[in-house]
């Protein structure tokens, strides 16, 4: 039995042979080989050596955008493969690309990529209809770890079960979900040890029919509250999706990281794990709000990984992110009909006129004639300060002044980094911290946090 999966590539609308001219015309279409492994996905492309295609193609990777790569390629006779339907690389980013003299199988020479996911659409699983699961990458683990004791055996009967008031599902749309190990046995005869190996997924049980975007749009809102409460990027390795039309397996490769940052939401007088965490009313604001919470989680995330300068303006561009409130100007209050305003403007203007040189009266009435309109309005107050205070906030609390954050910001921003005082910046961040988990909060649709303004 074959390890890779075979179908024929194309690249639409990439001339190849205009990078080398005195050789072989490339063909339209390559024979390829997919080959996944745990930590990593292989595309091999065959071609005739006289062509050079392996060499034009890595000289046409220096001019295009690598997280495109999927994008320019299309597959067809994947069906070749048993029950496999088609595969879809649209979505592939390019991580990688070798070359070899060594690389031949049979009379073709071929090219190695290395790509980050693939999706495959396989005949329909009867028995799993209307389920789904998606496996984390091994950061995953602490989302799924809380609700299992450890293994435990007796009597020759071995066991790892779920913990007490976590063996619940949760409701999330058309579905149930919750944190599962997948656990399977590896063993040897002549060994004294054997091995259980668990996997951390959330398993999805559809309670109607759901399309393949609702099916990733579930995965995805329960993979953002885990990254968000946990305050890392916590990634899907693996996802089975199995619907009526056909079952979705999609791969993809992790990219490693520098940091590993456990969080909670403590910081914000909220002491649930996250079995309690989802047992909330949570759904209906993070449906609402899931475009601008997507971001605003990213973005929170981010601001944990870089220099404080950049955390600060990440930090800070969140609340403006997150501020959709439109401020209505108010006018005062007018104690003379519209005629008698007219006529009052205009002897108040000869008045003012009377202090200023003639040469510059034309300019002034034009400047006059711009602002005036404006005076029958009230200022208007900080519309940032109008969206915290909406959000809850009491402003006249808060440690450090919105105007005193503005202008950290407009230092840092503008290069002016000695007038930024490094004790003042490191309370700022963790000020603004508090305020981001909070309209995160918000937008999610939890109010049962309280924000800490002492700043040590």
């Amino acid at each position: 039995m074959r390890d890779y999966y075979c179908f024929d590539i194309e690249f639409e609308n990439v001339d190849f042979d205009d990078y080398f001219i005195k050789c072989e015309k490339v063909s339209k279409t390559h024979q390829a080989h997919l080959l996944t492994h745990e930590n990593e996905i292989e595309l091999r492309i065959f071609y005739d050596h006289k062509t050079y295609f392996g060499e034009k193609l890595s000289m046409w990777t220096k001019a295009i955008n690598w997280r495109e790569f999927g994008s320019f390629i299309k597959l067809s006779n994947e069906s070749q493969n048993n029950r496999l339907q088609k595969i879809d690389l649209s979505g592939a980013k390019l991580c990688g690309f070798s070359t070899s003299t060594s690389y031949y199988e049979n009379d073709s020479k071929y090219i190695k990529l290395k790509i980050d996911t693939a999706k495959f659409y396989w005949n329909p699983n009867d028995e799993k209809l209307n389920t789904a699961e998606f496996y984390f990458h091994d950061e995953g683990f602490r989302v799924v770890e809380p609700f299992y004791s450890i293994l435990f055996g007796f009597n020759g009967n071995f066991n790892i079960s779920r913990m007490k008031d976590a063996d619940v599902f949760y409701k999330l749309g058309k579905s149930d979900f919750r944190p599962e190990f997948h656990t399977y046995s590896r063993d040897d005869i002549k060994n004294r040890e054997a091995k259980v190996i668990k996997e951390p997924k959330i398993q999805f049980n559809y309670n109607e029919s759901v399309t393949e975007n609702e099916a990733v749009f579930y995965g995805e809102v329960v993979r953002y509250l885990a990254s968000f409460y946990h305050h890392l990027n916590i990634g899907y390795s693996l996802c089975r999706i199995h619907l009526k039309e056909y079952s979705i397996t999609v791969k993809r490769i992790e990219e490693k990281k520098l940091t590993d940052i456990r969080g909670n939401l403590w910081a914000f007088n909220i002491h649930w794990d996250f079995n309690k965490f989802l047992q909330k009313e949570w759904q209906t604001g993070t449906i609402k709000n899931y475009k601008l919470l997507f971001k605003a989680i990213e973005l929170f995330n981010q601001a944990l990984l870089v220099d404080s300068n950049s955390e600060f303006l990440i930090r800070y561009n969140l609340l403006e992110i997150c501020n959709n409130l439109k401020t209505k100007s108010e006018k005062f209050k007018l104690i003379v009909n519209g005629n008698t305003k007219k006529k009052k403007y205009k002897e108040a203007l000869k008045s003012i006129l009377e202090t200023i040189d003639s040469k510059d009266h034309k300019s002034f009435i034009n400047k006059w004639n711009s602002l005036s309109g404006k005076l029958e309005y009230k200022p208007i107050k900080s519309p940032l300060i109008s969206f915290l205070e909406s959000q809850g906030f009491q402003i006249n609390e808060f440690p450090i002044s919105i105007e005193k954050l503005k202008i950290l910001r407009d230092n840092i921003t503008h290069g002016s980094i000695n007038k930024v005082d490094s004790a003042e910046l490191r309370k700022a961040n963790k000020f603004l911290y508090r305020i981001n988990g909070i309209l995160i909060l918000n937008l999610i649709g939890i109010n049962e946090w309280k924000l800490n303004t002492e700043l040590k």
